[in-house]
């Protein structure tokens, strides 16, 4: 039977180490803290799976965690993410309220696989359609690497 080792990842979502719990203070990429466990309810932030006596060739194979698998709170580079697009959604002068506020809310449906993420996607991609280039591009650049392989595909899909 497997187990997770411990991963550190900074603020900013870079991963440090996907096998050792606080194996450094700050991201030598980016300046931030690290942390190696939920803010909110303190559970250590799941790395690598390790399943004794097998051996792993090639990259690793991890992928950052969004979100907390024990209490569901978003990591600090995931509401980073969503309060950027929130931000970039109110630049928008194109955009009426009612997009703005639907943009908001279907953010988080983007970033993972769930049951609506299908509406979701819809509702981006037509609402998008009215927004100026500028934040089309910022959008574009804030989300292609951290929404659902999914949501890339349907809403990204020459990239």
């Amino acid at each position: 039977m497997g187990y997770y080792k411990n991963a550190t990842i900074c603020k900013n979502g870079h991963v440090l180490s996907d096998s050792n719990a606080n194996s450094q203070k700050y991201c030598d990429l980016c300046g931030k803290e690290t942390i190696s466990e939920c803010q909110k309810c303190s559970t250590l932030i799941q790395g690598e799976y390790e399943v004794p006596d097998i051996v792993y060739l090639g990259p690793s194979t991890y992928d950052r965690p969004n979100y907390c698998y024990n209490c569901s709170n978003p990591f600090p580079w995931t509401q980073l993410v969503i309060d950027n697009a929130v931000e970039l959604v109110v630049l928008d002068e194109n955009l009426t309220e009612d997009n703005k506020e639907l943009i908001k809310n279907i953010i988080p449906d983007l970033l993972v696989d769930t049951p609506t993420s299908p509406i979701a996607q819809a509702k981006y991609k037509t609402t998008m359609q009215k927004a100026t280039d500028v934040v089309k591009n910022a959008m574009y650049n804030l989300l292609v690497d951290v929404i659902s392989e999914t949501a890339k595909k349907t809403l990204f899909p020459d990239n």
